[in-house]
C-alpha cells in the first residue's frame, strides 16, 4: 500500500461510500497537481510525491474536518433505514390504516369518558391521543419544506414532552427513566438528523429529514 493510499485509508475513516468517493476525487486531483507542480520545479517523482503528500496535511485533522461536512457511514445508515420505515408504513394498505385510526380510536374514547364524566381519563386519553397523532401521522402530511419541517418538528417535540410529564406525573419521578431512556434515543436520532440536514442542500433531503 502506497503512502498516498495509507493517508486517504486514514482520512476517509467513518465516511460513507458516497463521501469516500468524493473525497478520493478530489484528492488524487489535488495530489496529481502539486506533484506535477513540483516535478515541474526540478524535483526528481520521489521528491515530488513526498511534496504532494506533505501538502494534503494530516489525515486525522482532514477526516475531522470532513466529517463535520460530508456524510459519515452511520448517517448513511440512518437515512437507509428511515427510508425503509417510511416505505414499509406507506406500501402496506393495512398498517397505513392501523396506524391513521389508531389515534383517532383513542381521541374517541377520550370523548365518551368524557361523556362518562371521567374527566382525568378524558383528559390523559385526549392527550395520549394528540400524541400519537403526531408521532405517527408525520409520514403522511404534506411536509415538505424547511418552514412546515421546522413547525412539525416543534409539535413533536411537544407531543414528546408531555409524554414524559404525563409518565412522570402517573408512576413518579422514580418510574420515568424508562421514558427519558426512550427519550434520549429519539433525541439522539434527532441530533443525527439535525447534522445530516446541515450536510444535505434541501433538494437532496429525503421524505424523512422534513419530519
Amino acid at each position: 500500500m502506497t503512502a498516498l493510499e495509507q493517508w486517504l485509508m486514514r482520512a476517509t475513516r467513518c465516511l460513507s461510500q458516497e463521501s469516500r468517493t468524493k473525497v478520493r476525487s478530489e484528492i488524487l486531483d489535488h495530489y496529481g497537481a502539486s506533484r506535477d507542480e513540483a516535478i515541474g520545479s526540478g524535483a526528481t517523482l520521489q521528491e515530488a510525491e513526498a511534496t504532494a503528500l506533505r501538502a494534503l496535511g494530516e489525515p486525522a485533522e482532514a477526516n475531522r474536518l470532513y466529517r463535520q461536512s460530508l456524510l459519515t457511514s452511520s448517517e448513511a445508515r440512518l437515512l437507509r433505514e428511515g427510508n425503509w420505515e417510511v416505505r414499509a408504513i406507506c406500501s402496506r394498505p393495512v398498517l397505513r390504516w392501523l396506524v391513521l385510526a389508531l389515534p383517532v380510536a383513542v381521541f374517541l374514547a377520550g370523548i365518551i369518558a368524557l361523556f362518562c364524566r371521567s374527566n382525568n381519563l378524558a383528559a390523559e386519553l385526549l392527550l395520549v391521543s394528540f400524541c400519537f397523532s403526531v408521532l405517527l401521522h408525520g409520514p403522511f402530511l404534506p411536509i415538505y419544506t424547511p418552514l412546515r419541517s421546522r413547525i412539525y418538528r416543534g409539535f413533536k417535540w411537544a407531543a414528546l414532552s408531555a409524554i414524559f410529564l404525563m409518565a412522570a406525573w402517573s408512576s413518579g419521578w422514580s418510574g420515568s427513566w424508562l421514558s427519558l431512556g426512550c427519550l434520549w434515543t429519539v433525541g439522539w436520532i434527532e441530533w443525527r438528523r439535525i447534522s445530516i440536514r446541515r450536510k444535505l442542500p434541501i433538494s437532496r433531503w429525503p421524505r424523512q429529514l422534513h419530519f
